[in-house]
Order: C-alpha cells, then sequence, then structure tokens
C-alpha cells in the first residue's frame, strides 16, 4: 500500500483507539478493519464478501459462505475498500469543516424559542391585537414566566411598530413587526436594541408570485456580483424605507442599536435580507435565529452571507438557521444556480428538545441535506419543536392572541385552569389568507404524474391479463380503459365541483367571492375533503354581456357567466387515486341556463365544422361555438391568467385547469376543455354535470378518446 493508503487505515485505528483506550494491537486492528468493512457494505456484493472474509481472517469465521476463499489483508484494502476511501478523502477535503465550538456555544435553546415565538405572532398580521401580543410575548412583570423570560430579554412597551404593504394589489401582502428589546439581566445575550420579525408566506396569491419568482436578481446594496431571488427582493425594496423611518422612530440609530432579526419561511428569507441591508448602513446585526428559510441567492451571496453571519470574526452575531425534520422549503429552489448559506440548528423530529446538529447548510450530511430531494416534504415546513404548539400554520387561541393581546403562554395558561370554559371551536378561526402557508413552490406535480402512470399501467396490465404494477412506471404506458375511468371517479371530488357549480348561479353578486373561498377553504368543508382549497385573491368572478342575432331584440345584461380561481393540493396523499389532483391548479366554473338568450342558444343546433386536422370531421352546435368565440373566448383567457394560469409553462403560473358546470354551462365547459387543451393548458380531470354535448359524435369521441388519453 502507499502512504496515503496506508493513512486511510491508520486515521480509522487511531479513532478506534480514542474509543478503546484498552484494546490490544491485535484487537483494535481488528476493530479498525471492522469499521471498515461496514462502510464497504454500499461497494457492494463483491466487496461486502470481501470485507467478511477479511473480517473472518482477522478474528475467527463469520458465516462465510462455503468455497469462498479469504483475501488477505492487503487484498481487501487495495481492492475493494481503497477506492472507496479515495473518494471519500475527496470528498472530505471539499466539504467545509465542522461547525467551530465557539459558535456553537453561542446557539441557545432559551432565545431560539422566544425568535420563534415572535416568528410566528407575526402571523397575526395587521390585527388589534398583534402590539399587546408581542409585549406579552417577551414581557417581564414580575410573577409572569413569558416565552422570552428564559432568553433574558424584554420587548419594551409602548415601542411595538408594524411594517405593513400592499403588494401586486393585495391589501397587507407584506407584513412584518418591529419592537424595541432590553436585556433583563447583566448575563443576556440581547443588547439594548430592536427585533424584526418577518412574516412568511401566507395564502395569497401577492405572496405566491413572489415565492415563485425564482429569477436571480442583481442590485443588492454592497455585494457586488451578488444575486438574489426576484421575489423576495422586490418584497423588501417594497418596505425598505418604510423600515428605516420606524428604527428611527423608536430611538433605534446606526452605531448605536443592535438589530436582530427573525422570521419564518420567506419571511425568514428576507429577514436575512433585511439583515444584510441594514448591515450595509451601519447597523449591528446581533446573534438572531430564522426558521425553514428558503435558499435565497447564487454562490456570491452564498459566501459574503457566511463571512459576515456565519463566521467567528465578523463585526456582526451568527444568524442560525433552524430546520426540521426532512422539509423541503429549507433545499428550495431546486435550481442548481441558488446556493445555500448559513449555518443550521437541525431538529430531526418533533420530540426533538434540543437542537440534533448544528452544522454548515448544503453539507451533504446536514441538517435536510443528508435526504434525498425525493424524501422531502413539505408536511414538515409548517412543524418545528421550538415554537409554541411545535408549529407556526395554527395558532392556540388565534381570536385571543390576535384580537385580545394574550401571548401564548397566556392562553395555554387559561386553557389548563379553565377547561371547561375553553372551548376552540368557537371562537373566530384564522381566515385562510392570514394564516402561514402550507404550500409552497417547492411542491411539484410529480406525485401525480407518477399516480397517473402507475393508474394507466395497472389498467393496460388488467387487460392483458399481467399483474398490476407495484412502483411507478414511464408514462409512456397510456391506454384508456372503463378500468381508470371508474378509478377517476369519486363522490368527495364530484361534490367538491358541484358545490362550486351551484355557487356560479349566484351570478356577478358582491357575495359570490366570499361565497366561493367560505365554501372551498383548506381547513375544512366539501373542497377540503376532495384534498384542495381556492387561494385567496385569486377569485375572478364575470358577468358577461352577449346577444346572439337569436335573441334579437330582447337584451339581458350579463348573459354569461363564469368564475376562475387559483386552487391547491392540501397534501400530497390527494395526488393519488381516485383524486389524482395536481399542486396546483386553476378552476373554471360556467353557469348554467339562466335567462331566455341562453334558452335560445341552446336551440341553436345547427353543426358547424372546427376544421381542425387534429379532430377529424369534428363539429360544434352553433350556439354554444359563437358564444365561446364572440363572448367568452377573450375573458376566460384574461381571468385564468388573473388567477395565475398560463397556457405556457412559467415559474410564476400554472398550466393546469379544472372546468366544470352544470346543465349549459356544462355544456360549455365540455366545449371548453377541446378549446383550451388546444391552446396549451392541461386539462384535468373535469365535470360537466347534466351538461349537454356541444358537438357531434366525432368531437365527442376526440375529446374521450385522443385529447386526454390520462
Amino acid at each position: 500500500m502507499s502512504d496515503i493508503e496506508q493513512n486511510l487505515v491508520n486515521q480509522h485505528e487511531e479513532e478506534v483507539l480514542l474509543l478503546n483506550p484498552t484494546l490490544s494491537a491485535d484487537a483494535r486492528r481488528s476493530a479498525t478493519y471492522r469499521r471498515l468493512a461496514k462502510v464497504g457494505l454500499v461497494l457492494g456484493a463483491g466487496a461486502c464478501i470481501a470485507a467478511v472474509a477479511s473480517m473472518g481472517s482477522l478474528g475467527g469465521p463469520r458465516g462465510m459462505p462455503v468455497g469462498v476463499s479469504t483475501p488477505s489483508k492487503t487484498d481487501f484494502i487495495e481492492e475493494g475498500m481503497l477506492p472507496f476511501f479515495k473518494g471519500l478523502l475527496a470528498k472530505r477535503a471539499a466539504a467545509p469543516p465542522p461547525v467551530p465550538n465557539a459558535i456553537k456555544k453561542l446557539y441557545s435553546e432559551d432565545s431560539v424559542r422566544a425568535f420563534a415565538a415572535l416568528a410566528k405572532i407575526s402571523f397575526c398580521g395587521p390585527l388589534p391585537g398583534v402590539y399587546a401580543a408581542v409585549a406579552e410575548t417577551c414581557s417581564d412583570n414580575e410573577g409572569v414566566v413569558s416565552d422570552c423570560t428564559g432568553a433574558q430579554f424584554k420587548v419594551t412597551p409602548g415601542f411595538v411598530r408594524t411594517i405593513d404593504d400592499s403588494d401586486l394589489g393585495i391589501p397587507d401582502s407584506i407584513f412584518g413587526i418591529l419592537a424595541k428589546v432590553e436585556p433583563t439581566s447583566e448575563t443576556s445575550a440581547i443588547k439594548s436594541g430592536a427585533i424584526i420579525a418577518i412574516r412568511g408566506s401566507v395564502d395569497n396569491n401577492g405572496n405566491s408570485i413572489r415565492d415563485k419568482e425564482t429569477t436571480l436578481d442583481d442590485g443588492l446594496e454592497g455585494c457586488e456580483g451578488c444575486k438574489v431571488h426576484q421575489g423576495y427582493h422586490e418584497s423588501y425594496n417594497k418596505f425598505e424605507a418604510s423600515l428605516q423611518m420606524q428604527l428611527e422612530g423608536i430611538g433605534c440609530q446606526p452605531g448605536a442599536c443592535t438589530i436582530y432579526v427573525t422570521g419564518h419561511g420567506s419571511g425568514a428569507s428576507v429577514a436575512s435580507l433585511v439583515a444584510w441591508e441594514l448591515s450595509e448602513i451601519g447597523y449591528i446585526i446581533g446573534t438572531s435565529y430564522i426558521f425553514a428559510p428558503p435558499k435565497i441567492g447564487d454562490d456570491m451571496f452564498s459566501k459574503k452571507m457566511n463571512k459576515k453571519f456565519a463566521a467567528t470574526g465578523s463585526d456582526h452575531g451568527i444568524i442560525f438557521s433552524v430546520s426540521h425534520g426532512k422539509d423541503s422549503l429549507v433545499r428550495w429552489p431546486f435550481d442548481a444556480k441558488f446556493a445555500s448559506w448559513g449555518i443550521q440548528a437541525y431538529y430531526a423530529d418533533d420530540s426533538a428538545t434540543k437542537a440534533t446538529q448544528i452544522c454548515y447548510s448544503g453539507s451533504s450530511d446536514c441538517s435536510v441535506w443528508q435526504y434525498t430531494q425525493a424524501e422531502l416534504s413539505s408536511v414538515d415546513t409548517c412543524d418545528c419543536p421550538v415554537a409554541p404548539d411545535h408549529g407556526f400554520c395554527t395558532f392556540l387561541g388565534w381570536e385571543a392572541q390576535c384580537y385580545g393581546g394574550w401571548s401564548h403562554n397566556t392562553v395555554s395558561a387559561f386553557k389548563r385552569m379553565y377547561p371547561e370554559m375553553w372551548n376552540e371551536s368557537a371562537g373566530v378561526q384564522q381566515p385562510d389568507d392570514m394564516a402561514a402557508a402550507n404550500w409552497y413552490p417547492a411542491e411539484g406535480d410529480g406525485e401525480q404524474a407518477k399516480a397517473l402512470a402507475k393508474s394507466n399501467a395497472d389498467a393496460a396490465a388488467a387487460q392483458s391479463g399481467a399483474k398490476p404494477t407495484t412502483a411507478p412506471v414511464d408514462n409512456s404506458a397510456k391506454q384508456a380503459s372503463s378500468k381508470v375511468s371508474a378509478e377517476y371517479y369519486n363522490l368527495k371530488t364530484l361534490k367538491a365541483f358541484a358545490a362550486l357549480a351551484k355557487l356560479s348561479y349566484c351570478g356577478a353578486s358582491s357575495g359570490v367571492v366570499k361565497a366561493i373561498q367560505a365554501t372551498c377553504n383548506t381547513k375544512q368543508g366539501l373542497c377540503s375533503d376532495a384534498g384542495f382549497g381556492v387561494v385567496p385573491n385569486t377569485v375572478v368572478s364575470q358577468g358577461v354581456d352577449y346577444q346572439s342575432q337569436l335573441t334579437q331584440p330582447y337584451y339581458m345584461a350579463e348573459t354569461l357567466y363564469f368564475f376562475t380561481a387559483l386552487i391547491r393540493r392540501t397534501n400530497s396523499t390527494y395526488a393519488a387515486a381516485p383524486y389524482f389532483m395536481p399542486s396546483e391548479a386553476c378552476v373554471l366554473v360556467f353557469r348554467g341556463t339562466n335567462n331566455l338568450q341562453n334558452s335560445d342558444m341552446n336551440k341553436d343546433l345547427t353543426m358547424v365544422p372546427l376544421n381542425d386536422p387534429d379532430c377529424k370531421g369534428c363539429e360544434a352546435s352553433n350556439g354554444t361555438l359563437n358564444a365561446w368565440i364572440e363572448a367568452l373566448e377573450a375573458p376566460v383567457m384574461a381571468a385564468l391568467k388573473t388567477s395565475g394560469c398560463s397556457p405556457t409553462a412559467s415559474k410564476e403560473t400554472s398550466q393546469n385547469v379544472f372546468i366544470a358546470g352544470h346543465s349549459m354551462g356544462g355544456t360549455m365547459a365540455t366545449l371548453a376543455m377541446y378549446m383550451l387543451q388546444k391552446k396549451g393548458f392541461n386539462v384535468q380531470l373535469s365535470w360537466s354535470m347534466e351538461g349537454g354535448r356541444p358537438g357531434n359524435m366525432a368531437l365527442m369521441s376526440y375529446l374521450n378518446n385522443q385529447a386526454f388519453p390520462q
């Protein structure tokens, strides 16, 4: 063996000696080769046999197969282990070193819980109780144990401010909390200054669009060559001036005031931008804690953030990124142009009482990077063992905290002392558009694609007499069958879309948007049972004036009506049969027959050729076709775009569309399936309820057998 190869063995022997200082030389060498053999299992069957054989030659037979010769220690090392260890050595050389103990000692379990409580309070949004809730969460009142008592700091009453701005036309889309803080003891790690908590994404379309704007953007102050997440950078730019004014308003000046930052999800990423920008104008950033931050910049940005906020010797404190379980958000965006930065404090599961691991973000054995992308889940995004109630997405006593100004500890104490008076469900529930989003772009459509492929493969197998598949297969196995059609159907999905179709009969009334959002929320009800919910602020309700030649001379406004909305899957389990729900899609719902004009349109059954070479011999009824071309096509396309869907692939929009309708609305829905598929949309499992046929047999056959083979 070469010197380098021998050094590999010696290195492991030294580690064995440290762990077992009383071992004899022979026993130590035997234990060393056993360590090597365990790692050698990854090399495959041949190496495993060699490893086991070597173990046997050193310490007696170990279940060796009959007839297998025992290789020498040298053969074992040179032929089995060295290729692996050479690669491992190169990998170790490229990997970052362990986090220094000096940095690990700065991590405080008390402080991380205090910061988590404030990050969660930011999800109250601009409600009247938020000021008192922040002050009480970090109170130092005599006899009161607050969330910040262990961290030895308090919020100064009367010095709580909010950062509140509209974005993309949606009020309160940007929200954060600014509070003056003071240490409560000489040993506190928190100095006099201010803490800034940026709310993460809530379930509204403004935040959704910003999340998906993952183009890398330059122009970050003082960071030459850096590029950052466009959406989060634009969000920060919206409130930058207001934040600096608020800081001056509480007497927090550059050079004389330490800034602490926190936030969850996208709020954590924007908080890191806040830290960078404020440090560039003279503020000192203290040791801070952010939770489940998505990646926010390129490699250059990562390096500069690490130098400033993840290293000893900096003028600023460490910013710890807290992660949990197999959270996919921390690894998103998955684009290779984005780089991770900072130091991870990782909690392996909900039961962890202290950080399982403190390591550098992006290291292959660190935090969520130890898992493959396929193993990651958005389920762990909301959960966090250091947050109140072990999570950020739901409140215990939301009304009491966000309207009443109670802290989480006060609510918990009241519930323990007066259980007979506590009824969580009786209070006002947190609206979807104010709750932490439990969906992020990190959740893709892969699960639905696998489920569809498996379903079609099973149907093909059933027709040929073969056994069903046990794993997803390639999409090439597409065959229409009665089995697949039956598997697509489920009553819960039908009820959900039937409810939406019924709401279309409200027309363009003032309450229809709220009715749609209330009927189709993510927490409970018909849509939730079917695995999806409407994203608030995405509903477009539109009446269309239309007068065909048949309806002369009488006229009625809003002859036709439809609405669109963006919907999202609530859980990846709904990607499978019988739901086949994509992670994100639009829904388009048409109203049925409602007036005389509609009745006359329905009677115009003259067949008009579609002149489509893909749909040979296809014809559509004149009344329905003209209504689509002359009145509906343009406003439907515009409404889908407003709701967040486009026929062309884009980071910010979805191509998936569900279509539904009743009576004449069902007839129009069927024609729209054809029209929108032709434009490039991915039309999903849709519902025509008691609708007529919009065309001849050739058109219906095309829709059933060719346009939608899955």
